[in-house]
C-alpha cells in the first residue's frame, strides 16, 4: 500500500503518479467516544464493532454502512482537478461493496457497486469514477458469507497543491496526567501510521510547572511563566516561527480527548488546497452527550453563536446537512482554540493578552484565514456550562467589550453596547447571582482602563485571585445539602406571561416587593440552565444543581447587594459611554500594540 506522498513508478522505475492516504477508519474507543451510530450503522445483532479483533463484523445476509459523522469521506472540502480517489478495503469474507455519494438537497449517487471475496488480510482496491465529488462519500458492505472489516483507506492519486508540516501545540497548567495520556494516544497512533511522523511534531508549553517529559518521540516541552492560554499559544507559536518548524501550528487543549486521526485529515484536506489561508477548526461535543454537536466552528456578533449546536450526529442526514449545507464564507467565524489549525504565513495579528477566554475569538478575526471544519475532526471535552463561574462570567464580559470596542465589523455604537451589558448583567443580578454581577462589573471597570491594565495584568495573578476569594455563595461544592420537600423544580414557562414580565421589571425582579409577597419554596435549576431570571422570581433561594454527579450550590436573594451591584453597573456603564469613542480609537491601537510579536518576547523575557 502507498504511503503520504509515495510516488508510484512501473516496473522500469519510471514515474507514474503520487499517492497519498488522507483518510482512514476510525474504531470506537471507550474514554474518547465509543457512540456505534457515529461510526457506523447496520441492523441490531447482524453487525456491530469485535473489540477484541479491532474490525467491524457483518453476519451473512447483514449489511452495515459507513455513513456517518466519523467515518464518511468529505470529498467536496477538497480541491481536486485531475485527481483521482481510490478506497481500499481490507477484510475476510464474501461480501457485496457499495461506494455512495451522499449530497445535501439533492440526488445521491451510487458510485460503485461489486462482489468480492477476501481471505484473512485481503485487500481490494477500488477507484472511484472520473466526476466531480461534491459530497460526502461512504462505503456499504452487505455480507454473503459472515465477514470482517479491519480497514478502509481513501487515497487521493495526483499532486499536491501546498507542501503541509504541523506543529501541534498543547499549552498545559498543573494537568500533567491529560497530556501523559495525550502523548501515549499519539504515539501509539504514529507507530501504526508512521508516514505521517514527518511532516508533525508537538510542543507542550509548561504553564503549571509540573510536566518535564512526555511519551511521544517528536515532542518537546517548554516550561513557561503562566500567562494563560494566550501566552502559552503565543509560545508556542513564536517557538514555531523562530525556528521555522512548519507551515502550520495546531493549537489545542491539554484536557480535550480526540481521534489521532483527525491529524491526518487536517495535513490531508490542507494538503490539496488552493487557497494559502485555508484553516481547520475542530468541532466540539461534551462529556456529556457524546452524540450531539455543540460547536461546529462558531460566529462572533454581540455574543458567541455555536454553528450546528444541537445536531443529532446519529442521524447521517443531519451530518450532511451539516457539513455540506454550512456556507464556507460566514461572516465573522472563528475557531476555537481547543482545535485550530492555521498557516503560519497567515498570522498577521498575533494573539491579544486576555489571559484565557476571548483569545481564540480574537486570533481569528483579526487575521484572513479561510476556516473550514471536518466531519470527525472534533475534540470531546467537558461541558463549558459546568466551568462557568464568577471568573469565566468576568473574562466574558471583558472579550465581549473589547471585541466590539476594536473590530470594525463588529461595531454596533454605544446604545447597542449597552444593551448587551445590561441584559449579561441583569441575567444574573436578577436571579441572586450577585457575585456574577460584581465580577461583570470588574470586567467593565478593568477594559475602561485601557492599555495599562492589560500590560500590568497580563498574568491575572491579582484579578484571579480577587474575583476567587469574592466568590463565596456560587462555588460548586460536592454534597450540598438539600431539603428537596422545600424546592420545586426549574420550568421554563413560569412567570413568563405578559403581566407577570411587567412585574418582574416594575419591582426589579422581585427585590422590591416584601418578603410576605413570597414563595415559600426555592427552585432548583439545573446547572446547564443556571441564572434563569423569571424562574427565580419571587423565590427566597435558587439551587442549581448538576443532576449527574450531585455537585452545586445554593443562592439567596440578598437586597443590599442587588442594588449595590446595579448602582455600580449604571456607573461604569456612564463612563464607558462617555468614552465611547476614545476606548475605540485606543482598542484599535491595541490591536497593534498590544498583540505585537516584540512586545510578546519581552513578556516572556520577563519570567
Amino acid at each position: 500500500m502507498s504511503t503520504v506522498g509515495e510516488s508510484i513508478t512501473n516496473q522500469s522505475g519510471q514515474y507514474m503518479e503520487v499517492k497519498n492516504i488522507v483518510q482512514r477508519l476510525v474504531l470506537p474507543e471507550p474514554g474518547i467516544n465509543s457512540e456505534y451510530p457515529l461510526f457506523f450503522h447496520g441492523g441490531k445483532g447482524g453487525t456491530g464493532f469485535d473489540t477484541l479483533k479491532k474490525a467491524y463484523f457483518v453476519h451473512c445476509g447483514a449489511t452495515i454502512s459507513f455513513d456517518s459523522y466519523f467515518n464518511s469521506f468529505p470529498a467536496h472540502l477538497y480541491d481536486f482537478d485531475n485527481h483521482n480517489v481510490d478506497i481500499v478495503i481490507k477484510a475476510s469474507g464474501s461480501f457485496i461493496i457499495q461506494i455512495v455519494m451522499a449530497r445535501h438537497g439533492r440526488s445521491w449517487e451510487q458510485l460503485y457497486q461489486s462482489r468480492i471475496e477476501l481471505g484473512e488480510g485481503g485487500t481490494e482496491s477500488i477507484r472511484l469514477p472520473e466526476m466531480l465529488l461534491d459530497g460526502l462519500i461512504y462505503v456499504e458492505v452487505i455480507a454473503v458469507t459472515d465477514t470482517y472489516v479491519y480497514e478502509v483507506d481513501y487515497s487521493v492519486v495526483g499532486q499536491t497543491h501546498q507542501d503541509v508540516s504541523l506543529t501541534a501545540v498543547i499549552t498545559t497548567f498543573k494537568r500533567n496526567d491529560a497530556v501523559q495520556s495525550t502523548g501515549h494516544r499519539m504515539q501509539a497512533y504514529f507507530d501504526a501510521n508512521s508516514d505521517l511522523l514527518e511532516k508533525f511534531q508537538l510542543l507542550v508549553i509548561d504553564n503549571g510547572g509540573d510536566t518535564d517529559t512526555i511519551p511521544f518521540e517528536k515532542s518537546k516541552v517548554i516550561k513557561n511563566r503562566n500567562l494563560g492560554g494566550a501566552g502559552g499559544f503565543t509560545r508556542g507559536l513564536m517557538e514555531t516561527v523562530d525556528n521555522e518548524l512548519s507551515t502550520h501550528v495546531l493549537f489545542m487543549d491539554d484536557d480535550a480527548s480526540f481521534f489521532p486521526e483527525s491529524l491526518r485529515r487536517t495535513i490531508s484536506v490542507l494538503q490539496y488546497s488552493k487557497a494559502e489561508n485555508r484553516a481547520v477548526s475542530g468541532a466540539m461535543i461534551t462529556e456529556a452527550h457524546k452524540w450531539r454537536m455543540w460547536e461546529n466552528g462558531a460566529t462572533f456578533d454581540q455574543r458567541c453563536i455555536p454553528l450546528d449546536s444541537g445536531r443529532d450526529l446519529r442521524d447521517f442526514n443531519q451530518v450532511v446537512a451539516m457539513s455540506i449545507g454550512q456556507p464556507r464564507n460566514v461572516e465573522n467565524k472563528y475557531a476555537g482554540w481547543w482545535y485550530f489549525c492555521f498557516p503560519v504565513a497567515s498570522v498577521k495579528v498575533w494573539p491579544f493578552p486576555f489571559f484565557v477566554r476571548g483569545d481564540d475569538s480574537y486570533f481569528s478575526l483579526a487575521n484572513d484565514f479561510d476556516i473550514m471544519t471536518m466531519p470527525g475532526v472534533v475534540a470531546i471535552q467537558e461541558d463549558f456550562f459546568t466551568k462557568q463561574s464568577p471568573l469565566t462570567l468576568y473574562l466574558d464580559m471583558r472579550y465581549h467589550i473589547v471585541h466590539h470596542l476594536t473590530f470594525d465589523n463588529l461595531e454596533i455604537g454605544k446604545k447597542s453596547l449597552r444593551k448587551m451589558m445590561t441584559q449579561f448583567f441583569n441575567r444574573f443580578n436578577n436571579s441572586y447571582h450577585y457575585e456574577s454581577a460584581a465580577a461583570i462589573c470588574q470586567a467593565i471597570e478593568d477594559v475602561l482602563q485601557g492599555d495599562a491594565f492589560w500590560e500590568q495584568n497580563v498574568d491575572m495573578a491579582e484579578r484571579r485571585k480577587q474575583i476567587n476569594e469574592l466568590t463565596k455563595n456560587e462555588k460548586v461544592q460536592d454534597g450540598l445539602p438539600i431539603d428537596f420537600s422545600k424546592v420545586t423544580h426549574h420550568s421554563p414557562h413560569r412567570n413568563k406571561g405578559r403581566w407577570a414580565t411587567l412585574l418582574r421589571r416594575l419591582s426589579f425582579n422581585g427585590h422590591l416587593l416584601p418578603e410576605s409577597l413570597q414563595y415559600k419554596k426555592g427552585v432548583a435549576l439545573p446547572l446547564d440552565a443556571r441564572a434563569i431570571e423569571h424562574d427565580t422570581f419571587l423565590r427566597p433561594h435558587t439551587i442549581t444543581l448538576d443532576g449527574a454527579t450531585g455537585r452545586g450550590y445554593m443562592c439567596k436573594i440578598d437586597k443590599q447587594a442587588y442594588f449595590a451591584n446595579r448602582k455600580r453597573f449604571k456607573g461604569l456603564v456612564s463612563r464607558l459611554e462617555g468614552n465611547y469613542e476614545k476606548l475605540s480609537s485606543q482598542y484599535e491601537e491595541s490591536s497593534k500594540t498590544l498583540t505585537a510579536k516584540a512586545v510578546w518576547e519581552e513578556r516572556f523575557k520577563s519570567e
